[in-house]
């Protein structure tokens, strides 16, 4: 059961813990470095397959050691290391080529190198296993669930009908429930060749990696082109008129250098942001967004003023949010993921521009959910308002928070996409940070995620002062 949960833990999140080494060296220059060497696309792509799969083995051979451990503290009976190891071996490392070749392709396509990559991932692991769950029958899933759930059925000698495939249950008499001794999984022919599928679906995705690798070569989108052409254009007119109109330097006007005033221009705004500041950082979070990402805020917009109350707090509002993860994902680790820590470290008012970074992503979050709230302030109800206004504030505070100390988005967007579907989504109140459900703000739940608002906040600002004073 242990390798049953550990499977579904690294098909789920290992996804996110290994996904990167391409992307991070195709944004800082080191692609072009593998690009003009003589080493094949195969060669590189199976090579940072391997890795990624090495870092998921290497968490399994600690699970494994943690079982062990577990085992000897506190089972009974007979020790036998094999039993104990061998799931992990059949069920959860070839899981784990599949979650690398998966990575690894998803680093090749340039729509999905980003946030989408990760969203599409995580929903259908959770899709896959949940699948594998309820069907009676999968024994060639990813994860193994029907090969360990059949060899407990023969051990038991029950009948398949009254099992429970969701939580390993019999849902029989209960008068009639017994002990039984399993002694683990016989891996016989069948349960070897039903990992084979996955191997070879792992397989099939590193082959469509090296087909859709484009070396790093930089791509240029239409809008791009189009822009580049104007520029060019504008570019030639002003090289004609400076050929044939040279400017003419007035020397007389000139100010002597003693008499420019050195006085600041502004004065020191202090904790809040000015209103340049803020505008520029909100337009850095927008930048990159597709054209459909667009269309989906507007869509939830007025989706959440037209649809009633209910349907816009629990459908449109998560939904929602779910488009803004892209944005809030940079918030606290731009600076480092482009290099310019020195430049805005360095300013002024550091603690000014970390101001805007946040209010830059609440405003995000306000105005993707602008409909819902309208449509909640014609209701009436204040109260819920409030706690959605308080989730507002979280969702970057917590991106800030964890961008700052932990250097990448991989944490904050493995958070985020369990929140949001535990919590909005299946009715987990103590995590439902958008208020989807009347039962969460009757809890007091928005008063808690409050607190951890201003401790995220508290973190993210001694965090900020740390790296300015290395």
């Amino acid at each position: 059961m242990v390798a049953t949960m550990g499977t579904f833990l690294l098909f789920v999140f290992g996804f996110t813990l290994v996904r990167g080494a391409v992307t991070r060296e195709r944004e800082t220059g080191v692609g072009e470095l593998v690009a003009t060497s003589p080493l094949r696309n195969s060669t590189y792509l199976i090579g940072r397959w391997l890795g990624y799969f090495l870092l998921l083995t290497l968490v399994t051979v600690l699970l494994v050691l943690a079982t062990v451990a577990g085992y000897l503290l506190h089972g009974t009976g007979e020790f036998h290391f094999w039993a104990l190891a061998s799931p992990f071996v059949f069920l959860t490392l070839p899981a784990m080529m599949l979650v690398a070749a998966v990575a690894v392709l998803t680093e090749t396509i340039r729509s999905l190198q980003g946030t989408l990559g990760s969203v599409l991932y995580f929903f259908g692991a959770v899709a896959v296993f949940t699948l594998a769950s309820l069907g009676s029958g999968t024994t060639f899933g990813p994860t193994g669930l029907a090969v360990v759930r059949n060899s407990m059925l023969q051990a038991a000698g029950a009948d398949p009908t009254v099992f429970e495939n969701r939580s390993f249950a019999f849902t029989g008499d209960p008068g009639t429930v017994t002990t039984f001794t399993w002694t683990g999984v016989e891996w016989g022919g069948a349960e070897l060749l039903s990992r084979g599928p996955t191997v070879a679906v792992a397989g099939l995705g590193l082959i469509l990696a090296v087909v859709t690798f484009d070396r790093f070569k930089p791509t240029i989108s239409i809008l791009e082109r189009v822009q580049d052409v104007f520029a060019r254009r504008d570019g030639a007119q002003d090289t004609e008129e400076t050929a044939t109109n040279p400017p003419e330097t007035d020397t007389e006007g000139a100010t002597r250098p003693a008499e420019v005033d050195l006085r600041p221009a502004t004065a020191d705004p202090g904790w809040l942001p000015n209103r340049r500041l803020l505008i520029a950082e909100i337009r850095m979070a927008l930048r990159g967004q597709r054209w459909w990402w667009y269309l989906g805020i507007l869509g939830c917009i007025g989706a959440g003023f037209a649809a009633s109350p209910g349907a816009a707090r629990g459908v449109v509002l998560p939904v929602a949010w779910l488009l803004g993860l892209s944005v809030w994902a940079g918030l606290g680790v731009r600076e480092q993921r482009f290099r310019t820590t020195e430049l805005v470290f360095t300013t002024p008012y550091p603690l000014g521009q970390l101001a805007a970074v946040y209010f830059g992503g609440v405003i995000v979050a306000l105005v993707a959910t602008s409909g819902v709230l309208a449509a909640l302030a014609i209701a009436g109800n204040v109260t819920t308002i409030g706690a959605i206004l308080v989730g507002a504030c979280f969702i970057p505070a917590l991106a800030l928070a964890s961008g700052i100390w932990l250097g990448t988005s991989r944490v904050f967007e493995v958070i985020f996409l369990s929140m949001w579907y535990l919590g909005p989504m299946n009715a987990v109140y103590s995590l439902d940070f958008v208020a989807a459900h009347p039962e969460t703000v009757a809890q007091g739940i928005p008063l808690r995620i409050a607190a951890v608002t201003v401790a995220l906040l508290i973190a993210a600002v001694v965090g900020r002062k740390r790296h300015l004073q290395r």
